[in-house]
């Protein structure tokens, strides 16, 4: 097979397009529509560090319903509909991870209004050790990989929505609990 330069050119661009988008969103995303998701996902990140697999279960089914309103993005709707179907609080708990590092990368490259504040969480020993992160609405560390087991395991790591408190990096805002 032949190739001729303006193929290649071609190929190469569509290839730099392809790697270009891998880990943003398209325009259709806007800040309106991932604050529309937010409190779906703080009342499933609630219900896990409750420990409460039915609550997460209807807040997951909820979270997809808020997301038929906006782009298609199955790399949100798959773990979320896999959380809303988990049969325990280890597969729920692993599929919300794949969820909140969505949700991360959604407010990352889209942006929220800044009408409710988030932080960003993270738990060193969550998932054997590989540590986890997750978003939240408190300063107070609520830790939805382990629940009442280690509730307050973790620290704030940053805000990453709202109007600045100046408070999310000092001391009242780590929290290492029950380790």
């Amino acid at each position: 097979m032949k190739l001729n330069h303006k193929s290649l050119l071609l190929g190469l661009l569509g290839l730099a397009v392809f790697i270009g988008s891998a880990g943003a969103h398209s325009d259709a995303f806007k800040p309106k529509f991932v604050d529309s998701l937010i409190p779906g996902y703080i009342s499933l990140q609630e219900a896990l560090a409750q420990d409460d697999l039915d609550a997460a279960k209807v807040a997951a089914s909820e979270l997809l319903q808020t997301t038929m309103h906006g782009p298609k993005f199955s790399e949100f709707t798959v773990p979320a509909s896999r959380l809303a179907k988990a049969s325990d609080l280890k597969t729920a708990r692993a599929q919300f991870l794949e969820v909140s590092m969505e949700m991360q990368d959604l407010i990352d490259h889209v942006g929220t209004s800044n009408k409710v504040s988030l932080y960003e969480a993270h738990c060193p020993m969550a998932f054997g050790g590989k540590g986890a992160s997750w978003l939240q609405d408190s300063q107070q560390v609520n830790n939805p990989y382990y629940g009442s087991m280690m509730l307050r395991c973790g620290s704030i790591k940053s805000q990453v929505a709202g109007k600045p408190d100046g408070g999310a990096h000092g001391d009242a805002a780590h929290n290492h609990g029950n380790h």
